[in-house]
């Protein structure tokens, strides 16, 4: 009888250690996987940064000072539309189109944001959108695609000398670029999520709803201080 009793508290107490153990590996792959997908996240949002920065710094460029308030275009808080003479920088046109020409037509450059996707989870939806970006050089074809996701809209804020929000657009010296991301490709529980205990729900959904990165950037166009 104790024998058996011994093999039966053997057997609950391997099961009791079989299961921590497979908790344990849960936990530690969820977090691995929710690791190397925030890493990925970060790096796209600072490539998606750095597209952004470059563009903005051409604005303006080669553009005669005599047309310098028809340089910005649109300055909406999700669009912004810019002419630049992009052919005559050797470095920036011919990494994009190969062949160089030069002439006096200003070339265009816009960013715009939309809706990408929507991920619903329960009572709870978050919202991504597209960065859009749109080049048109004269004597080529235009270039247009979209260059990263975010989860806010109002991206672009125009700002005067001393970093002040301007009141009209020729007044703009610098734009400053607001970005933010979450990621929707985390490791959450199902099981949790569907749970009726809302505080478990809302703590695992914290996962998904955090604001994995920012990024805030002021970019001063030398071509808007003439």
């Amino acid at each position: 009888m104790s024998t058996m009793i011994d093999i039966i508290g053997g057997i609950m107490i391997g099961s009791i250690l079989l299961l921590v153990s497979m908790t344990a590996m849960d936990n530690a792959l969820q977090q691995f996987v929710n690791h190397n997908a925030d890493a990925i996240v970060q790096n796209e949002l600072a490539s998606l940064s750095n597209i952004i920065q470059d563009d903005l710094r051409k604005m303006g460029y080669a553009i005669p000072e005599a047309q310098q308030s028809q340089i910005l275009q649109v300055a909406d808080s999700n669009r912004v539309v810019f002419i630049s003479n992009l052919n005559q920088d050797r470095d920036y046109f011919e990494v994009v189109h190969g062949n160089l020409h030069t002439d006096q037509i200003p070339d265009t450059v816009e960013f715009s944001v939309a809706p990408l996707d929507t991920f619903v989870f329960m009572d709870t939806s978050i919202v991504l959108y597209s960065i859009n970006r749109r080049v048109k050089v004269s004597q080529e074809s235009e270039v247009s695609g979209s260059i990263g996701t975010i989860s806010n809209t109002a991206v672009f804020r125009y700002l005067n000398q001393v970093g002040q929000e301007v009141s009209y657009i020729p007044a703009t010296v610098m734009v400053e670029v607001t970005l933010i991301t979450v990621n929707p490709n985390i490791y959450i529980s199902d099981e949790v999520i569907e749970a009726n205990d809302p505080v478990e729900r809302m703590r695992e959904l914290r996962k998904l709803l955090r604001e994995s990165y920012w990024r805030q950037t002021r970019v001063i166009s030398k071509n808007l201080r003439r």
